[in-house]
């Protein structure tokens, strides 16, 4: 396999870097927090400057670069997306693609579904979802999610609490999760719905991160009404759909071109700068061993998405290889985070907006906070089993 780039995908790099560079002013937000709503990512206007940028990218018609041209994509090939998708990651860019839940509409979505909603989304108009799937007695084991939808008339009734609800207290529209049939075997008997989240009968409450920051938000529905309109898929089939979003939510493309970036001014950083004893990280010959198992990690991940990516781009659902690439980059951060924030030593210990901390207390920050990686959206175990049953056809 020849994994070389051509020499318009080399072009479309450079231009890439001059609009990222010309147009995204991070101020001081750093990569994770931009891709997990996380440290930093929680106010309005952080938000507003994101959806301004994504809408340029939207009239560049890189956004949906990687769409069927029957939803208003280029159908274009493997190699411009990557090229497109690593550039901007590893610019800096907040954004470089819709929700995953676009893929999910093009899969199950109803015509208007696909008409109306698609075409916000690539357009830039609406790029934040609330995403209601764990519940509080359903997190790992989502397949036994309680909260219920019940039919009256053209409407179905929704009740019951979603938690963990990342980004949800910024988002206009909700895909959710919800039992329409209590008697069905867990995993059926689920319906997949489109949710206004400004129905009256929704509440938010806030979630913070132990570093005080709102992540998160806790979503209790009493009585919230959907049109039947807004079923996504089949009737209590809901569960399948539901698994190819986050067959495609599960890629990582851009992680490992993030993790280069963090990794490369770290070692700007180290070059720079002259700890306590007067030393430099970089005469430490352990030190050096770290940071180069560091950059092999975040190479084997960029492989691993690869193939995820290659597998998508021929129409196909990669189950087990998405759930291996999320095992994988699961682990990757945290220890790329945590491997560079040791070699910072007692200097690692100081949090972001305080003068004593290296880097701004980034390396910190996402040390802590990346560990959540190992459960959002699916957790270990649930990997190693899609793994051991879909991919290696083990039993139960």
């Amino acid at each position: 396999m020849d994994f070389r780039f051509t020499a318009e995908d080399q072009q479309l790099r450079d231009e890439v870097r001059n609009f990222v560079e010309s147009e995204w002013d991070a101020q001081g937000i750093d990569s994770f927090s931009n891709s997990v709503y996380s440290y930093d990512v929680h106010h309005v206007e952080d938000d507003r400057r994101i959806h301004e940028y994504t809408k340029k990218l939207a009239d560049r018609g890189w956004y949906t670069m990687h769409w069927p041209e029957e939803f208003g994509g280029q159908n274009a090939p493997l190699s411009r997306v990557l090229a497109y998708r690593e550039e901007a990651a590893y610019r800096g860019s907040p954004v470089t693609t819709p929700t995953f839940f676009a893929h999910t509409l093009m899969y199950y979505g109803q015509d208007w579904q696909k008409e109306e909603i698609l075409g916000k989304i690539a357009s830039g108009e609406l790029i934040n979802f609330s995403q209601g799937f764990s519940e509080p007695n359903a997190g790992a084991d989502l397949g036994s999610l309680q909260t219920r939808a019940v039919q009256d008339g053209d409407d179905w009734v929704i009740t019951g609490q979603k938690i963990w609800n990342t980004g949800g207290h910024m988002a206009d529209i909700g895909h959710y999760l919800v039992r329409t049939d209590p008697q069905a075997p867990k995993h059926r008997g689920i319906s997949y719905f489109i949710v206004d989240m400004h129905d009256p009968g929704i509440t938010l409450r806030p979630l913070y991160d132990a570093l005080g920051k709102q992540r998160w938000v806790e979503v209790f529905l009493d009585g919230a009404r959907v049109p039947s309109r807004n079923l996504v898929g089949e009737l209590n089939r809901g569960w399948y759909a539901a698994m190819t979003n986050m067959s495609f939510e599960r890629s990582n493309v851009e992680a490992p071109s993030y993790r280069l970036r963090d990794l490369e001014n770290f070692l700007d950083y180290a070059r720079e700068t002259r700890l306590s004893d007067g030393s430099s990280i970089l005469d430490d010959p352990i030190a050096r061993h770290v940071l180069a198992d560091a950059r092999v990690l975040i190479e084997l991940g960029r492989m691993i998405s690869y193939q995820v990516a290659w597998i998508q781009s021929k129409g196909e659902v990669p189950a087990m290889e998405s759930a291996f690439s999320k095992l994988f980059h699961d682990e990757m951060t945290p220890t790329v985070f945590g491997s560079l924030n040791r070699l910072l030593r007692e200097s690692g210990i100081f949090n972001v907006g305080d003068p004593r901390a290296p880097m701004n207390g980034y390396p910190q920050v996402n040390s802590y906070l990346s560990w959540m990686n190992r459960f959002a959206g699916g957790g270990r175990e649930i990997e190693l089993n899609i793994i051991a049953q879909r991919g290696l056809g083990l039993p139960r």
